[in-house]
């Protein structure tokens, strides 16, 4: 979901990036248009009277592997120990961080991390600066080579590809220029999986008002940032073609496409996606409260697409276990109905900023949440197979953590 401030304009610097790269500035948000009037900010939503059932959850009914976590702010072992706590408190049995960057940074966290690596795994991300740079293609190829050797267990790309990255004549770079490449047969020459997040929710490309959802929600309340409407960026479908084109024509590469490739508003097109590319899954986090509101339709998508699906939050080290973890259980095992979604953004004043409204659960089957929980995950991240068998096994769980063949 977040564009982090050292994947954003890197691409419009000049020269390739030294192996030890300096810690990148914080981006610079766009300027707001002439002409747009602030509002105030949006209000939490009002507590909801309704006498409903709450279905009491401690953690995760199987230990879930979270495929899409940022843990940036891992920097000590006090900080993994921490984490490692939480997630016994909530039940999740590991966690996939998609900030384990490239170079020194990437050594550091696998060095930091290595005594936590049963719970903690690390995915690569790329350094853009110097793109548009000859040479720039097997560089980052031959230093991912490096990192999948040293402990990497996969490639996190978000969302500057595509919406911020551009080649020196202003036109922006998409999921399939050639460039990219290199980096994709690298992860099929190791057999890693690519993170990969492109475009955005929907709404983000119309205009900012009242009929806009994500408006009513609280967005865009001070500034535009964030909203695509009128900046010239590449509309979520021409990005979505090139996603398309990426994916045909690297057969052997696999991809999981983050925030069920930003269709959950249209779960029928998410489908038919999976159906052309099986070599694409998808993950589903910061999607829920979109899923959520669509429960009979979102059971049906899920249980059809059992084995393509993973289990991922989007989450920091610092998000609660009430207010972020449990509604994510409740959302997958049960048929409780209208609670708060686990918001990704809230407003100062505590307003959902990805939706004003309420979900309900699907309650999946076993046989499904065990495969949303781990096991697809297990097909990507097969060093966890021990520790998740170790904690099923410490459940008194007699179910093999061994993920479908495909």
């Amino acid at each position: 979901m977040r564009l982090l401030p050292h994947l954003m304009v890197l691409a419009l610097a000049a020269g390739c990036s030294a192996p030890s790269a300096p810690p990148p500035a914080p981006a610079a948000k766009a300027a707001t248009p002439e002409g747009f009037v602030a509002t105030p900010e949006q209000h939490a939503m009002p507590k909801s009277l309704l006498v409903v059932k709450r279905t009491s959850i401690g953690k995760a009914r199987f230990p879930a592997i979270d495929f899409h976590f940022h843990g940036r702010t891992l920097e000590t072992a006090e900080d993994y120990q921490s984490l490692v706590r939480l997630m016994d408190q909530a039940g999740v049995g590991a966690i996939a961080n998609m900030d384990g960057g490239m170079f020194d940074v990437l050594d550091t966290n696998l060095r930091i991390g290595d005594p936590y690596k049963q719970r903690i795994v690390q995915f690569a991300r790329p350094v853009w600066e110097g793109i548009n740079a000859p040479g720039w293609s097997e560089k980052t190829a031959a230093e991912l080579d490096r990192a999948f050797k040293a402990g990497a267990q996969g490639l996190k790309i978000n969302k500057a590809l595509g919406l911020e990255l551009k080649n020196a004549d202003g036109t922006y770079i998409l999921p399939d220029d050639p460039r990219m490449d290199p980096v994709w047969a690298m992860c099929a020459k190791h057999g890693k999986p690519v993170m990969i997040h492109v475009s955005d929710p929907i709404a983000r490309w119309d205009p900012i008002g009242p009929d806009n959802e994500r408006y009513e929600a609280g967005l865009w309340r001070t500034d535009t940032d964030g909203n695509y409407h009128g900046t010239g960026q590449p509309h979520f479908t021409e990005i979505w073609k090139h996603q398309e084109a990426m994916l045909r024509k690297h057969p052997n590469t696999r991809f999981v496409l983050a925030h069920i490739a930003n269709m959950s508003e249209d779960l029928e097109r998410a489908g038919k996606l999976l159906d052309t590319f099986p070599n694409a899954d998808v993950e589903l986090s910061a999607r829920y409260h979109d899923l959520g509101r669509q429960p009979f339709s979102a059971r049906k998508w899920l249980i059809k697409y059992q084995d393509r699906v993973l289990f991922g939050t989007d989450g920091s080290p610092g998000r609660e276990i009430d207010q972020f973890w449990t509604p994510h259980w409740r959302f997958a095992e049960t048929d409780d109905e209208y609670f708060d979604h686990p918001a990704q953004m809230l407003s100062k004043l505590g307003a959902p900023l990805q939706g004003r409204w309420r979900i309900y659960g699907v309650s999946l089957p076993d046989e499904v949440l065990r495969k949303m929980y781990y096991a697809n995950a297990l097909k990507y991240l097969p060093s966890l197979r021990e520790p998740i068998k170790a904690q099923l096994a410490a459940r008194n769980d007699p179910q093999p953590a061994t993920p479908s063949d495909r």
